[in-house]
């Protein structure tokens, strides 16, 4: 329990996304060495390290939160998985990035033998990116592909059913702690995901969904994903935060085609433009994944299942999941049931919603289109190249910091550097 403690310490001190935590265990192995270590050892590993990170680390300040984390998960059947454990993905060891800890409800498949396809969209999606993706979702889950998604509203939500209706294996990332439903009435697919998959969050329990952990976690979908399937996206949708990871690191992306006239589809039509792989079925996801997962993939299964891959609202109305083809709003756990809108006043609010822009969701690749948030904290940032510790050390929480500087690394506002430095652009 010690050892898992002190990884528990370590994340809580770095924050999630730090740039510190692979040279610091290139340089000690272990969270134990680390708190062991002086200052003239940690300043000869991060030479412009600031001085609340080293004090956290000199004195392992979260001792005592660590410790209380620990027991709650413990007793709450959460699973903590430290970077050095035997059952933390390989794949997330590769990033530059990786997080210190996960926390996990269920267990996670083998992402040796197993096909992951990572499926994103908007939280608002319309009847044809449903079906979609629940189609797609539930052919591929079917012949036994893991569908890995965030689980939020819309285009995640559906997908995660759809791969529970076929009887597959789903993996949900969450932007929060693992005790946290977010949305609330998702709570009855959480369950079923954990039961059948696994549910995992580099963030503490009791972190809230705020807005600016999303972009951090779309990192670790496109990474623990074979291909990235991006099933509808605004011009300015948070989806595409995953599409850039997923180019990054390497991931085969596809996009679903989508009407030319739909705002919900610009983003993934300039996707395609861009040189995306069109994902006109889910054979065109599977066909690549048949060499490398032969084993592990069923053919027969995946034929039979495209005649029942229909959308099911009833059994995603089970689930808590919301569809525009609903016309009863589900009550899943920790959801409150609404009363009943009149006909004329719904069918007015829809054609209202269909008209309106696709919801932005993180931030746009425009300082001037910055949360106001946002643009307080880039404006807090030096002209000289810069660690996380400059916010830090002005009252910022390390997660928002960490999270703010994500977003404007992936607009092109900032660059990283050797180090975990970064340089305004």
């Amino acid at each position: 329990m010690q050892h898992e403690e002190n990884w528990i310490a370590l994340a809580q001190i770095l924050g999630p996304r730090s740039a510190h935590l692979k040279p610091l265990l290139e340089a000690f192995q272990t969270p134990e060495k680390i708190f062991e270590a002086d200052e003239d050892a940690l300043r000869a590993v991060i030479p412009d390290i600031g001085a609340g990170l080293l004090r956290s680390l000199l004195t392992r300040r979260a001792a005592h939160e660590a410790r209380e984390i620990l027991l709650w998960c413990h007793r709450d059947g959460v699973r903590i998985l430290p970077f050095d454990s035997a059952e933390y993905p390989a794949m997330l060891r590769e990033l530059d990035e990786p997080p210190a800890v996960l926390y996990c409800r269920g267990k996670l498949p083998d992402f040796n033998t197993r096909a992951v396809v990572g499926v994103v969209g908007p939280r608002r999606a319309d009847a044809y990116g449903e079906q979609v993706a629940y189609t797609l979702s539930f052919e591929l889950a079917a012949a036994g592909v893991v569908i890995l998604s965030g689980m939020a509203e819309g285009i995640d939500g559906v997908a995660t059913a759809a791969a529970i209706c076929a009887g597959g294996t789903p993996v949900a990332v969450l932007g929060c702690g693992i005790d946290v439903t977010y949305p609330r009435h998702h709570g009855k697919l959480m369950a079923e995901c954990a039961e059948r998959g696994a549910v995992i969050t580099e963030f503490a329990p009791g972190t809230p969904p705020n807005g600016y952990n999303f972009p951090m976690r779309n990192r670790l979908i496109s990474a623990l994903s074979d291909e990235v399937l991006v099933v509808q996206a605004g011009a300015h949708s948070g989806a595409l935060i995953t599409a850039r990871y997923a180019l990054t690191q390497g991931r085969p992306l596809y996009a679903v085609p989508g009407n030319i006239t739909s705002p919900l589809s610009e983003g993934t039509n300039r996707l395609l433009q861009s040189g995306a792989f069109p994902a006109l079925g889910a054979i065109d996801l599977l066909a690549p994944l048949r060499a490398r997962y032969h084993d592990t993939l069923c053919e027969k299964s995946f034929e039979e299942a495209t005649q029942y891959a229909a959308l099911d609202t009833e059994k995603l109305y089970r689930l808590g999941v919301r569809v525009t083809k609903n016309e009863k709003e589900p009550v899943g756990e920790g959801a409150e049931a609404s009363p009943k809108k009149p006909r004329r006043e719904r069918k007015k609010r829809s054609a209202k919603e269909k008209e309106a822009p696709p919801e932005k969701t993180e931030s746009v690749p425009d300082t001037s289109a910055l949360t106001p948030r946002q643009r307080e904290i880039y404006d807090m940032l030096p002209r000289t190249p810069f660690t996380v510790d400059v916010l830090t050390e002005r009252g910022i929480p390390v997660s928002e910091a960490a999270s703010t500087l994500t977003l404007l690394e992936i607009y092109g506002l900032l660059g990283s550097r050797p180090g975990g430095t970064f340089e305004l652009k």
